[in-house]
């Protein structure tokens, strides 16, 4: 059942896909629901291009120009009837952010070049591929023309080095380059094959450009109000990381500080990052002068005189990490041996994309063949490990945590060998994660944690407004005696003051504290919690810096992709462990569980099925040549018939709801909910199908509008969403939302409960998108067995309750299909009584009843 979504061709009106319950959207790339966020960005894009063209044909305004220093395009016309442009951010790299140190020879003793790593660029248009810097390592995905642009950010990212001075950050690596034409739906599906990195210098014209002003003067005759602001673009990408938890987007900063003109204020200096650098869940990069010396003090990182500067309008720290944008020197487009030098913080994107291609490969490199960190870990590795700058200890709004050091940030993956110092956690609602680290001297301690967060909800257009975009607040304190340390956090009101760090912060979902002047032989306790209330557990990463002890026993412990699974629907187990456990032992009581896919109860990460319903207590025992720890969780696990938890779905109106449904064993006959949201939970009727046969569905609506659809879901693989290839059965458009429909079961569906959701909504509202809220119609959830069909393979005239006589080698029961081949007889005998769920007598079969037959269908 897990095969890649076939594309459909669909109208719709796209608004992000509301998240499902699951933690397993953190842990596990979940490719079909990136697939569908792919073909509904598609949509989108292509509608709104459309309309804007038609926009600059009737308004005599450009759609897309080039200058010498950038290039712009139209994209869209916003929702005030404002032209939306993209432009490319422009204004001996390897040195200034210590990425020389880990090639081979470097000061690192490693021997880095990104080899087998893929990076994806989404630029101004094509690369020039056949460039000899780029050998046959860089593919044009799509586009019309090598350009300037694209072709010299590629080659800071990829470049061989023909040209010594040209040399990519990363320049073994291979690249895919697409125009920016299209991103969101082309980054959801790169995200959902697996990439890990890609590349964005670019963003929108905001404010001044040249001698015009692109602010909305209705919000705000001053500032360009989409500086700052957390928009439905911002959400896009957040939206596409939170499904991709293994994929960090890298974006420029912008080049708009201190850009002026006549009749508005100068942009910035501070709040000049345009929508796309506000998302939470990127890196956003800013750019500074070359050090070709190599970092020293934080003297040394000086701001360009370009680069945008934050806060976000929340108060959120952005930029997140600066790095050399000034001279950069690259591949040009003109030719195939041709170069040329340009500045921008365009250049300090790939230079960051570039040097975090390497540090996947090491991390690869040292923990094995296909691992992989999640993207909030990589982000965290690169954070915790940058070089301070600024005039004030911790964060600003201008260079964000610091610069960007590849060979500390490597050398925190070697570290991890030997010293637990790069974990990933999970936390339940309520649940408190805690970790007692012990100095062996007096080093300072630094602890981050990331966490990929939920997207957020825009705010209304208004001029700096306070929304907080965090959706899950995660805290992160450490504390010694009576001592408490907390992370550092900004005030977006007074930007260019230093950053504080005597409370909790409650807007970022970066948080890192600093102990400057720990104690010797001391015991510090790091506790990461949560204020509010989780709709879903919440996956975080871990970065730790000091001098702590090693020589200690693990402290166990795990988390699943799902707590609330369904009778023999498999779970994946995470062992979450710290302190380098070498064996584990996992326990389970009631002992009713199948181990799956070759593991077992010794694996470090076991799937398993639970084969009854109820409750489960989990345990995990692991231990190292120190000792050995235990974690148990009580009524950790509850099993129901069917998988539980799936994504919600409603209209906000019941005109066009669903009067009847019938199928086998059901005929349901209602109204709708007495309030909004219009959902019936109807799970308690059951639709019974058999394995590998065709049954319909008698669906009534009775709005009397030919604009009203109807869709059918069944999750036929039971893993509690409607995103797998074949469960969206039916999606018919513009038929009244009723019909007789075939629901053809699968051949691979899963046995068991499964669950089976009816929508109806109007004028293909969204698509065929099993989840969120439309504006009419209504949904209604069934509860679906799948029954296996047995096959009588005994003697003609032989007995019905002997088990070998039967094709699954075992006696029929209520949920079983019969089948009795051509000729045979079967003697169900005085006093036995047979069961079935539906009964097939082929030509001349004979059954001979002297005991009972019940037959459910």
């Amino acid at each position: 059942m897990r095969t890649l979504r076939n594309y459909l061709v669909l109208s719709i009106v796209f608004i992000a896909i509301i998240v499902g319950h699951k933690a397993i959207s953190q842990t596990v790339t979940k490719k079909d629901k990136l697939y569908l966020l792919s073909e509904n960005y598609n949509f989108h894009f292509q509608r709104n291009k459309q309309i804007a063209i038609e926009y600059a044909v009737v308004n005599d305004i450009p759609i897309r120009w080039e200058t010498e220093d950038a290039v712009f395009e139209l994209m869209y016309i916003d929702k005030r009837g404002i032209p939306q442009y993209f432009m490319s951010f422009n204004a001996n790299a390897a040195a200034t952010s210590s990425t020389d140190a880990v090639y081979t020879g470097g000061a690192a003793g490693l021997d880095l070049d990104g080899s087998g790593i893929s990076v994806v660029e989404w630029d101004a248009d094509n690369v020039r591929t056949s460039h000899q810097e780029f050998d046959t390592r860089a593919t044009n995905m799509d586009g019309n023309t090598p350009h300037w642009h694209s072709t010299h950010v590629a080659g800071t990212i990829i470049a061989s080095g023909v040209e010594a001075s040209a040399k990519g950050m990363a320049f073994a690596a291979s690249l895919k380059s697409y125009d920016w034409n299209y991103h969101h739906s082309e980054m959801a599906q790169e995200a959902a094959e697996g990439n890990l990195l890609s590349n964005h210098s670019y963003g929108f014209i905001r404010g001044w450009n040249g001698s015009d002003w692109y602010g909305d003067t209705t919000i705000s005759n001053d500032e360009d109000y989409k500086f700052g602001f957390y928009d439905d673009n911002a959400k896009d990408w957040d939206e596409i990381a939170y499904n991709a938890p293994y994929y960090l987007i890298v974006k420029s900063a912008g080049n708009d500080r201190d850009d002026t003109g006549t009749g508005h204020d100068p942009d910035g200096p501070y709040d000049c990052i345009d929508q796309y650098g506000i998302a939470k869940n990127i890196l956003t990069v800013g750019a500074i002068d070359d050090i070709p010396g190599g970092y020293t003090q934080p003297s040394d990182v000086v701001m360009s005189i370009f680069s945008s500067w934050g806060p976000a309008d929340d108060g959120r720290i952005k930029p997140d990490i600066v790095a050399n944008g000034v001279g950069l020197y690259s591949s040009a487009y003109s030719a195939d041996d041709a170069y040329t030098t340009y500045s921008g913080t365009s250049m300090a994107a790939p230079t960051t994309t570039g040097s975090l291609a390497l540090l996947v490969q090491h991390f690869e490199n040292v923990e094995g063949s296909g691992e992989q960190m999640r993207a909030a870990t990589l982000k965290a590795l690169v954070l915790h490990t940058a070089d301070e700058a600024g005039s004030n200890d911790g964060p600003d709004y201008s260079f964000g945590w610091g610069l960007l050091n590849t060979q500390s940030a490597a050398a925190k993956i070697s570290e991890d060998t030997v010293t637990d110092v790069i974990t990933e956690h999970v936390l339940a609602n309520g649940e408190t994660f805690s970790r007692e680290i012990t100095t062996t001297a007096t080093s300072p301690i630094r602890v981050t944690i990331v966490w990929t967060d939920p997207p957020g909800t825009p705010p209304s257009p208004s001029l700096n407004p306070a929304d907080t975009i965090l959706v899950n607040d995660l805290d992160l304190k450490i504390t010694e005696g009576a001592n408490t340390y907390y992370p550092w956090k900004m005030d977006k009101d007074n930007p260019g003051d230093p950053a504080t760090n005597n409370s909790e912060n409650d807007i970022d979902n970066v948080e890192i504290i600093d102990i400057a002047s720990p104690t010797d032989a001391t015991t510090y306790t790091i506790t990461v919690d949560h204020d509010g209330t989780f709709t879903s557990p919440q996956a975080f990463s871990m970065i730790i810096s000091g001098d702590i002890d090693n020589a200690v026993a693990p402290t166990s412990g795990f988390y699943t992709d799902n707590t609330t699974p369904g009778i023999y629907q498999e779970v994946s187990f995470t062992d979450a462990s710290i302190n380098l456990p070498t064996t584990w032992q996992w326990t389970f009581n009631p002992s009713t569980v199948q181990y799956l896919n070759g593991t077992s109860s010794t694996s470090q990460n076991p799937q398993l099925e639970f084969e009854e319903t109820g409750n489960y207590e989990v345990s995990l025992y692991t231990s190292n040549v120190y000792g050995n720890n235990t974690e148990t969780k009580t009524n950790y696990i509850s099993v129901s018939a069917a998988p539980q938890n799936y994504c919600p779905a409603a209209s906000n109106a019941p005109y066009g709801y669903i009067i009847s449904v019938k199928a086998p064993n059901l005929n349901k006959t209602s109204t709708h909910s007495a309030t909004s949201p219009y959902y019936e939970d109807w799970t308690s009727d059951t639709v019974d199908v058999m394995l590998g046969h065709t049954h319909y569905v008698k669906i009534e609506n009775g709005s009397n509008n030919v604009y009203y659809d109807v869709a059918i879901w069944v999750d036929w693989n039971r893993d509690g969403d409607f995103y797998d290839t074949g469960e969206n059965t039916n999606c018919e458009n513009d038929n009244y939302g009723e019909g007789i429909f075939a629901l053809s079961v699968p051949e691979d569906a899963d046995t068991g409960i499964t669950r089976l959701r009816i929508r109806t909504k109007y004028y293909s509202e969204y698509a065929c998108d099993p989840c969120r809220t439309t504006d009419y119609g209504e949904v209604e959830d069934y509860s679906l067995e799948v029954h296996t069909p047995l096959t009588w393979i005994g003697t003609d005239g032989g007995k019905w309750g002997i088990a070998a006589n039967w094709s699954g080698g075992a006696v029929p029961d209520s949920s079983d299909g019969i089948t009795v081949p051509v000729g045979d007889s079967i003697v169900i005998s005085t006093g036995v009584s047979a069961f079935g769920f539906s009964l097939m007598l082929q030509d001349s079969a004979k059954i001979n009843i002297q005991g009972n037959l019940n037959i459910k269908n």
